[in-house]
């Protein structure tokens, strides 16, 4: 099985997780530690590798900053699997970027969307997924090598999935939970049950 192939069926776990249990999932970065744990359970992903500076390492990590042409972190990444051998860690020849650590090779990209029952209007909602899918688009410009992006989105408030945009270079996975659905059964059983 590919990475990618490892990735998807990962990530569609959590979404058959996230439709079983909606409620685990209160914030982006409980959707994010939830699919980080996931991952980990594979070993091509937890194995502990030699970096290219001799230390050691996993290929998954979580807030990866990336920075843009001008040499300035311009962009946060949720998942990042990345290659460990070319992972620096430690100063040497050539001192560290600011943020503490290099790489030159992804293996995939991960953005998460999150909306609340209470959350963004569809509108905002839909600005905020449009601003990630750009994100992927620009970080996929900007940095060599063939590495798949995704874009997880779990909408508790709407089903909106008709309005995203969808795209070539980027697997997007939609997945609203039906609250809206689950509530209407529930007062409908309510009244049925009241008329008797």
């Amino acid at each position: 099985m590919s990475l990618k192939e490892k990735i998807d069926e990962t990530i569609r776990s959590l979404i058959a997780n996230f439709t079983k249990y909606p409620d685990k999932y209160l914030t982006e970065s409980d959707v994010r530690c939830f699919l980080f744990n996931k991952l980990m359970l594979n070993n091509e992903f937890s194995e502990l590798r030699d970096t290219s500076d001799g230390s050691k390492s996993t290929s998954v990590h979580t807030e990866v900053r990336w920075y843009g042409k001008f040499n300035k972190l311009k962009w946060r990444s949720d998942v990042v699997i990345l290659n460990v051998s070319t992972l620096k860690v430690k100063d040497g020849f050539f001192k560290l970027p600011s943020k503490g650590f290099g790489f030159n090779k992804p293996q995939a990209i991960i953005e998460i969307k999150l909306r609340r029952i209470n959350g963004d209007s569809d509108n905002a909602f839909i600005k905020k997924i449009q601003e990630d899918i750009d994100k992927l688009n620009e970080i996929k410009e900007q940095v060599e090598g063939e590495y798949p992006c995704f874009l997880i989105i779990f909408d508790k408030k709407k089903d909106i999935q008709n309005s995203i945009q969808p795209s070539t270079k980027i697997k997007i996975f939609y997945k609203h939970s039906n609250f809206d659905t689950i509530a209407k059964k529930k007062r409908q059983m309510k009244n049925f049950n009241q008329k008797k």
